[in-house]
């Protein structure tokens, strides 16, 4: 490492603040203000700890407010001007403590004091980063780097504790241009990577899974191109399908329910009475062993007959509305009829998911957001099912029956499925509040977080938050995180692009980082780790297997 990387370079001193409102550090050094910013990590370092701290804000004071007042003005002026800077005239960094790193024992602690009056104060090191963040070369299958400290060189990496990632919920938030899916992708590839979860990626944008272009129209690797048999890409358009070792999405009728069609409700413009009639319609054809999507769709007008004289149990004007206003799914070309168990789509990802390969399920060029909510709604509500039943099989026979592997559930445009009115149709709600025993969490991706439940944004563990400029997006971006005033300068102060706050459970203390380039550099990366001999033995197996799929699927 060059030596710059272990240089201390010292600040001041503390000379006031409280545990709650943050440390008053006086600069000594007048040369370092204009090259220290907002969100800078400093360390104050005794004989037993270092604490480390937020910069939040930066403060000029005076011996008296004349002397702030009254300046001298003028170049003849210049050398009393230099004079009084950092004695009667200085400046103030308010700091706030977010951790403590015991030296003795080698470890993090929570903070809960602060250092003693008149300690010294520096920058943080390199090697000040890598004792609280870990370090990919010491423990690669935990530890993942995502970006570098801002104010510090680009070697001096962030990394998350993928272990901890993927224990809870998690969100990315940025307005549109600041680079979310590129550090979504970047953190993608470390769960890959680490092998300690799979992936199941609803990828609205194609962003992920497959190749694509930027806006520059350069080329960019997808997950695939980079992990090869550790991807299965899965799609809607069946035109696409057809490429080598890409599978179509297939689900069968019988799969879907009344909340997967309250879900994309205002696509199909059904009204307040919609539910109660699909519910009452659901009731009477489940006690005949029919199953009520499937026969709106292949015997509406017989059913609608059918009700004609049941006015009790379905209004018929109601049914005859909702019936042509459902008859539109017919188009879909992912929706199947009558499949033989085992060829269903649901039960292939989740083979996939629990052998260890992670599935990107691209909408290719598909810009219906109809298509969006209500294949991700009925996958994932399927899959939530499948899996509290593998786990509460593991809970009764540990012995007999394993653990279900960790999943990460990412999907773009979270807040379609997470606000306020919507939350209680989807299945995203429960397993953002609920799955952490059975393994499964979320990865929400999205520009406008206000518009997400409060109670479930205040569950997510792991927050990566790039620029925002909406009030309420900040405030509910922070919600339910300590410091969140002072947290809250910091996102106003990061650059448009490639720069975020990462808080929470899978860092140990907030941090701004400027995040990774995804690019030559980045692929070169991932092929020193990732395991090729494994890819070059299974990758025909994997593209048999998808040829195999394709003949009992009829195409």
């Amino acid at each position: 490492m060059q030596e710059n990387f272990y240089k201390q370079e010292k600040i001041g001193k503390v000379i006031g603040g409280s545990f709650l409102e943050g440390l008053a550090i006086k600069v000594e050094d007048q040369s370092i203000i204009e090259d220290t910013r907002i969100g800078s990590i400093l360390v104050s370092q005794t004989e037993k700890k270092k604490y480390y701290c937020m910069l939040t804000d930066m403060v000029i004071e005076g011996m008296n407010r004349q002397s702030l007042s009254e300046l001298p003005r003028g170049s003849s002026f210049s050398l009393l001007n230099k004079i009084t800077r950092g004695t009667s005239i200085y400046t103030v960094f308010k700091a706030q403590p977010v951790l403590a790193f015991d030296l003795k024992e080698g470890r993090n602690q929570p903070i809960r004091n602060i250092p003693v009056h008149a300690s010294d104060v520096r920058k943080a090191t390199y090697d000040d980063i890598q004792d609280v963040f870990g370090s990919f070369e010491k423990d690669p299958k935990r530890f993942f780097p995502i970006g570098s400290v801002l104010d510090m060189d680009e070697s001096t990496q962030v990394c998350i504790d993928i272990d901890r990632f993927i224990e809870r919920s998690s969100g990315i938030y940025g307005r549109t241009g600041t680079g979310k899916s590129f550090i979504a992708r970047i953190i993608m590839a470390g769960i890959i990577l680490s092998d300690k979860a799979s992936l199941l990626i609803f990828d609205a944008h194609s962003d992920h899974g497959p190749d694509s272009v930027d806006e520059e129209n350069h080329m960019i690797k997808g997950l695939k191109s980079l992990f090869g048999n550790k991807v299965q890409i899965m799609t809607i358009d069946q035109s696409s399908a057809n490429r080598a070792g890409v599978l179509p999405i297939e689900i069968d009728v019988r799969d879907v329910e009344v909340d997967d069609i309250l879900s994309i409700s205002e696509d199909l413009n059904l009204n307040e009475t919609a539910e109660q009639v699909m519910i009452a319609l659901k009731n009477r054809l489940d006690a005949q062993g029919r199953h009520w999507l499937e026969e709106i769709l292949t015997n509406g007008e017989e059913l609608a007959e059918e009700f004609k004289d049941s006015e009790a149990v379905v209004n018929r004007s109601s049914l005859l509305a909702l019936i042509r206003k459902i008859s539109m799914l017919k188009e879909l070309p992912y929706l199947r009829y009558g499949r033989r168990p085992g060829t269903n789509s649901i039960d292939i990802i989740l083979d996939y998911l629990q052998r260890g390969i992670s599935v990107d399920i691209t909408f290719g060029n598909s810009d219906k957001l109809l298509h969006y909510l209500f294949v991700t709604n009925v996958l994932s509500r399927r899959i939530y099912k499948k899996y509290m039943d593998m786990y509460e099989k593991h809970i009764s026979n540990r012995k007999k029956y394993p653990a279900p592997r960790p999943l990460v559930i990412a999907i773009e445009e979270a807040h379609r499925f997470l606000s306020p009115d919507v939350a209680k149709q989807t299945i995203f709600g429960t397993i953002a509040r609920e799955m952490r025993k059975a393994k499964v969490s979320l990865m929400c991706i999205d520009q406008r977080p206000s518009q997400i439940h409060s109670e479930i944004a205040s569950q997510i563990g792991t927050r990566i938050i790039l620029a925002l400029s909406d009030e309420a997006d900040i405030a509910s971006a922070l919600a339910g995180m300590k410091n969140s005033k002072q947290l809250r300068g910091i996102i106003e102060s990061l650059d448009s692009k490639q720069q975020a706050l990462v808080i929470g459970h899978a860092v140990p203390m907030p941090i701004a980082i400027k995040t990774r380039e995804y690019d030559r550099s980045f692929y070169d990366f991932i092929s020193l780790y990732v395991p090729k001999n494994d890819i070059e033995e299974n990758y025909k197996k994997v593209l048999d297997a998808a040829d195999e799929f394709l003949k009992e699927m009829e195409y």
